[in-house]
């Protein structure tokens, strides 16, 4: 028999697994939110579950309880239902954070509660009735029940469990927001550069998407080694005295970052040896005379 489940946080990664978790005949029970209008919705969009403002209330009866709150909210939560008079001992308590690890909810762990934390590798800019998880990785780290029961809901759900170490929770996130943040703020620069062509970021969108599918595409399928093009894998330094002069009329922090992907893309070409350590120096050389 599948848990009945409790979501503290019902926002748009609570509702979202909630309703998941529904279609997969995982009752529903406590929602809770900041107001009940919320969570009212909440209960609407998940097809079931209890609307409350109480966490406490919302996790009386649940045998699984998902804290899907900010991430600065989970001690408080964590200590909050632990002072309650529940019994804890034999349910599972899960955080959804990417960065805290779960160690954020010792204190319903010396309650006897089994805790871990599940993160989904996945961008949910908004719940949607159509949003799924089929093929997510979901980062899961814990106790071993709590784990060994999460593996099987995220299965469940069509998602990828990967085990991760405790300590390097913060690891694993900072390098998502590498990949993911950080690639939103590159691919503005990128966008807003276009400027030099009379266009602007949308204009600039649909010209180079293709191009950045296709790169992701080849980097799927063949790795980076492999997935570079371009000058600096072929070590045409007379195009990148081209493009030198070109980042001259881009902002000093474009040009910055610039400099240290090419000299990272140099050595990705290296591996590959599609250039020789001359053509990297050199490349190297022209990279660090720009101002």
């Amino acid at each position: 028999m599948k848990r009945g489940f409790a979501i503290l946080g019902a926002g748009r990664l609570g509702r979202t697994l909630g309703r998941l978790l529904a279609l997969r005949n995982y009752p529903p029970g406590g929602l809770s939110c900041r107001t009940l209008r919320s969570a009212r919705q909440a209960s609407a969009f998940i097809g079931g579950g209890t609307p409350t403002t109480s966490n406490t209330q919302a996790a009386t009866r649940a045998q699984l309880v998902l804290i899907a709150t900010p991430d600065r909210e989970i001690v408080p939560v964590a200590r909050q239902l632990a002072r309650a008079r529940l019994a804890w001992t034999g349910r599972i308590v899960a955080h959804t954070s990417g960065a805290l690890s779960s160690a954020a909810l010792a204190p319903l762990k010396s309650r006897g509660a089994s805790v871990a934390s599940i993160h989904p590798l996945a961008s949910v800019a908004a719940p949607r009735p159509d949003l799924e998880f089929r093929g997510t990785p979901f980062a899961l780290e814990g106790d071993p029940k709590a784990v060994r029961v999460l593996r099987g809901m995220i299965l469940d759900i069509g998602g990828l469990p990967v085990t991760i170490p405790r300590q390097a929770k913060a690891l694993y996130h900072l390098i998502a927001c590498i990949l993911s943040n950080d690639l939103v703020a590159f691919l503005a620069c990128g966008f807003e550069s276009a400027r030099g062509l009379g266009l602007g970021p949308r204009q600039a969108a649909r010209l180079y998407l293709p191009l950045i599918r296709g790169t992701v595409e080849n980097v799927a399928g063949l790795g980076p080694v492999k997935a570079l093009t371009g000058p600096v894998s072929r070590g045409d330094i007379a195009t990148l005295r081209l493009h030198t002069e070109a980042l001259r009329t881009l902002p000093a922090d474009v040009r910055r970052l610039h400099r240290i992907l090419a000299l990272r893309s140099a050595s990705l070409a290296l591996r590959a040896r599609t250039i020789t350590p001359e053509l990297a120096a050199r490349t190297a050389r022209l990279l660090g005379a720009l101002p």
